[in-house]
């Protein structure tokens, strides 16, 4: 199968590179590369929200902080700085794809990400992209997908940029992070190094105890190059390196007794090369990714179980321009996954998928796009994957969009592998999910009101007793049928008048997610979600505020409420002062109150959040 997959990827990359004779007039001013081709070209009728720079540097104690206050994305934390998953429109943690650069990088052996595993502020952009996504990045995108971009820009001179930011905060949290960018008319260079260190032993509210064993340190390394080739071509590198260690707190009555830890490293390697002509696009990409976690259940001695993967992937993409603003785009990928842990031998899963696009625009203002995916994988039947998406502009402020798909994931190499308690008779998740947007946009307001739905097949539950063969035993099965069905809206508004300028953002969502076997709501799912952030900008000062509302939430299938969470709000503070304004520099010093109202709330069960606490921070531009 490898061998087919690749001799048919070269074949098709071969004779559409040489079809292409279409000329290009020099378009170089000012060119900015991304390598996430697909989430610009095909989303038509898909809300992306996008956090900017300026967004960022706000949240920059983690990307699971970031989300949590930005988005309409439930995030489940073991503890401030612990292991943290996403909950995306009420689907669980591996229904969320995790891309970087255009791959989705959900680990294969969980199928999982964890968000305090990223230094956000390296990255140039991320979009959230609600919706179901398997049909561009494949297993586990189906409640949505959080975009990693990296932004390349080549300039007609040279051009230098550099930024430091250095914080410090309570219980000796500490973030270091520089980076630098260089451009001109042939090469593009990005380059950045964060370290990140904490005691993380905050008090616990309402008790005399603190967070017990919850320190962290990490560093992260990201490099991204470009070389412009001519004004049709071009080719760039990505590479991302991250180092963690972390210690994983106790929990109520007694923080105390934990003493273990967690290490974690990745390694990402993407080379693309780019061919855009009039009526030709060709996209090629080759990547290499490693992941490997260690788990010491005492940390004091040098014993773990560890777990190890490694990922090949070759993709070429191809979008030829019909006349009348139509096009029509292939793209093939072929994915080598070797992953291995200290009870499971090396495992081996080989994937080649095959996807056709067409997009057109009509007159009329309405935009369609129609896509279909046949995916071959060396362990089972992958099922075939559609999407259909429309926008409709009938006056140009107002919009109306839909999507709908078909989308699914794979079982991990834990829910087939793991020892005494894998299940190789396991077969993917299916869903089936649609969604309806109506908006209004101008250049200072912005709203986007959207009811969704999605019914899930044969979703994969560990759960007791399901294998009469290994009874009390804890086992993955395809049993459940989930149906999740809610509402989002989403608000924008700025204005600038003098020298003042006011910006405001809110995050609202509804969502029922039900067991269908027991007409329950599913665990960890909140029905309500808001959050709110507001800022005000005079000269040279900002002040903002944040606000985040999140609605209880049921831990036991049963929905017993003697073991749910209650609900919270959290409002978090900050002020920044330019120091030092001018054309090439910037001195920004900064203070951030978290937590301001000092709430007692939890999201985890018995592992208390952080209390009031102070953020100081300096960012330097030049």
């Amino acid at each position: 199968m490898k061998q087919k997959a690749l001799v048919l990827f070269v074949g098709i990359f071969s004779t559409l590179s040489f079809a292409q004779n279409d000329s290009l007039v020099n378009r170089l001013a000012e060119v900015v590369v991304l390598a996430d081709t697909k989430l610009k070209a095909h989303s038509v009728g898909y809300k992306i929200e996008r956090l900017n720079d300026s967004v960022i540097f706000k949240n920059t104690e983690s990307f699971t902080n970031l989300l949590r206050f930005n988005t309409p994305i439930y995030l489940r934390e073991y503890g401030a700085g612990g292991t943290s998953s996403a909950s995306f429109r009420g689907t669980s943690a591996s229904n969320t794809a995790v891309v970087w650069n255009g791959i989705n990088i959900n680990s294969v052996n969980s199928g999982q990400t964890s968000f305090n595993s990223f230094t956000v502020t390296l990255f140039d952009g991320i979009d959230v992209r609600s919706g179901g996504g398997s049909l561009e990045y494949g297993s586990g995108a189906i409640g949505g997908t959080i975009h990693l971009n990296d932004k390349l820009k080549f300039t007609n001179k040279d051009a230098f940029k550099n930024r430091t930011q250095l914080s410090y905060g309570s219980y000796n949290t500490f973030q270091g992070l520089h980076k630098l960018k260089f451009s001109n008319k042939k090469v593009a260079i990005n380059a950045g190094v964060s370290y990140n260190t904490s005691d993380n032993d905050y008090p616990w509210l309402e008790t005399d105890l603190k967070n017990s064993n919850g320190q962290y340190t990490n560093l992260a390394l990201n490099f991204s190059g470009a070389y412009y080739l001519n004004s049709q071509s071009q080719i760039n590198f990505y590479t991302a390196n991250y180092r963690g260690e972390r210690f994983f707190s106790g929990e109520l009555p007694n923080p105390t007794s934990a003493n273990d830890k967690y290490q974690d490293f990745s390694n990402r390697n993407l080379l693309t090369y780019s061919n855009h002509g009039n009526s030709f696009k060709h996209d090629a990409k080759l990547a290499f990714l490693t992941q490997e976690y260690r788990f010491f259940d005492d940390a004091n001695i040098n014993d773990y179980s560890f777990g190890k993967s490694k990922r090949f992937l070759a993709n070429y993409n191809v979008s030829y321009s019909l006349f009348k603003n139509g096009s029509v785009t292939s793209f093939s990928e072929f994915e080598d996954i070797y992953g291995k842990t200290d009870q499971i031998s090396e495992k081996n899963r080989r994937q080649f998928a095959q996807a056709f696009i067409y997009n057109q625009s009509f007159k009329n203002n309405v935009s369609v796009e129609a896509k279909v995916r046949k995916d071959y994988n060396s362990d089972y039947k992958v099922p075939f994957t559609y999407a259909l998406g429309m926008k409709f502009n009938p006056k140009s402020q107002w919009f109306l969009r839909a999507n709908g798909s078909k989308n699914y994931r794979v079982p991990t190499y834990n829910d087939l592998y793991w020892p005494g308690q894998g299940n190789l008779n396991l077969i993917p998740e299916t869903a089936l999910q649609g969604e309806i947007g109506f908006g209004f946009k101008t250049p200072s307001f912005f709203a986007d009101l959207a009811v969704f739905y999605i019914a899930t097949q044969d979703k994969i539950v560990w759960t007791p007793n399901a294998d009469a063969n290994r009874p009390g035993v804890w086992v993955p099965v395809n049993i459940a049928e989930v149906d999740n069905k809610g509402i989002e809206l989403a608000l924008q508004y700025n204005k600038t008048f003098h020298k003042h300028k006011l910006q405001f953002k809110l995050n609202y969502s509804y969502t029922e997610a039900i067991d269908a076997s027991t007409n329950k709501l599913t665990i960890f799912t909140p029905k309500y979600l808001l959050n709110c952030n507001a800022s005000y900008n005079y000269k040279r000062s900002t002040a903002f505020i944040q606000q985040l509302y999140t609605g209880m939430v049921y831990t036991t299938a049963s929905n017993s409420k003697d073991f749910m969470l209650p609900s919270y709000n959290v409002t978090n503070i900050g002020l920044n002062y330019n120091v030092l304004q001018t054309e090439n520099n910037q001195l920004q010093l900064g203070i951030k109150v978290n937590n301001l109202c000092n709430n007692y709330y939890v999201i985890q069960p018995r592992r208390p959040m952080p209390n009031r606490n102070f953020n100081f921070n300096l960012n330097y531009t030049f």
